[in-house]
């Protein structure tokens, strides 16, 4: 949840700063910094790992859907949204479809983790449409909050518009770009602050936790999850504001999608037997930085070189290149 409004401020960042009327470089880039180095992990784990249900394909329709979607990264989430009952027809996981057996098509994905990928390119798709005009995304933001608490008050946990959905998660991302604005409109006064990029770093992982915390504790209180993710939203804007310029943010920027790609196939397939070991948590760790490492080296940095090409040719404030995102 926290990931979305820090997409969302960024997005409203490149969108009104990078990509001024340049929609479709806007789109290129993006998929070009999601699916090459995609591809290669998805590769490599398809090669040397079996899917936990195999059976699933034995649907043609929900095989192609299932391989369609994982190579494109398109709609990802809805993997997790259908199933195959026991007579081997695709079925809508609502609420009479907990507990009946019914196998989710995501057990036959090799990247079952790539769910919010999916989501997050929902939103890519619709950002253009509004990043640039904040009096678009005031009532966009309140009116996917209000939907999102009905969604939360009406259906179980494991229902589809309330479980990995973007059509839930829509408010977050739109958080994330109110702050962008706010970062704008402030932007000069703070530069001003001299802000202390360790000291604001440290409260901003302060604040994420804290609304780890009241997510995990509050998940079926949506009015409580709305509040603390306006307060994470807000601190972002100093937080950007101090640290646009560390080199070591760059580094850790460059390397968090890599490390998204690859922590779960080794917490999945590698590190199996030592769950709740705080010497293998950080040896899985360890893990996931040198692969992302060596992913960001040997692919991400050839690709960038053609991203770059899609951005509009003018002074672009360092800021964003961090994430860019």
């Amino acid at each position: 949840m926290a990931f979305f409004v820090i997409s969302g401020f960024y997005m409203a960042l490149v969108l009104n700063e990078k990509y001024q009327n340049n929609t479709m470089g806007f789109y290129v880039a993006r998929y070009l910094r999601l699916w090459p180095s995609y591809i290669i992990v998805f590769s490599i784990v398809t090669l040397f790992v079996t899917p936990v249900e195999t059976q699933i394909y034995e649907n043609v329709s929900a095989a192609i859907f299932v391989w369609l979607s994982s190579l494109s990264l398109l709609f990802t989430q809805l993997l997790w949204w259908f199933g195959l009952d026991a007579s081997g027809h695709i079925v809508f996981m609502s609420k009479e479809m907990e507990g009946s057996g019914v196998k989710l098509l995501t057990n036959a994905a090799h990247m079952q983790h790539m769910w919010s990928v999916g989501v997050e390119i929902c939103f890519y798709l619709v950002a253009p449409l509004f990043a640039r005009k904040l009096k678009v995304i005031i009532p966009l933001f309140i009116l996917s909050a209000i939907l999102y608490a009905v969604i939360k008050y009406t259906t179980v946990y494991h229902n589809p518009f309330n479980y990995r959905s973007a059509i839930s998660s829509f408010w977050l991302f739109l958080s994330g770009m109110l702050a962008y604005f706010g970062w704008s409109k402030f932007r000069v006064r703070l530069d001003s602050c001299n802000l202390n990029p360790i000291l604001l770093s440290i409260t901003g992982l302060f604040v994420t936790i804290l609304c780890i915390a009241i997510s995990w504790h509050h998940f079926e209180s949506p009015l409580v999850i709305i509040g603390s993710f306006i307060v994470f939203a807000i601190s972002i804007i100093p937080i950007f504001e101090a640290t646009k310029l560390c080199k070591w943010d760059k580094v850790i920027g460059e390397l968090s999608y890599p490390i998204y790609l690859t922590h779960w196939p080794i917490v999945a397939f590698i590190v199996t037997d030592h769950r709740g070991s705080w010497l293998w948590s950080f040896i899985m760790i360890a893990e996931s930085i040198v692969c992302a490492a060596i992913l960001h080296f040997c692919v991400e940095t050839h690709i960038e070189k053609y991203r770059r090409k899609f951005a509009n040719r003018k002074p672009y404030p360092q800021s964003a290149s961090a994430s860019d995102n």
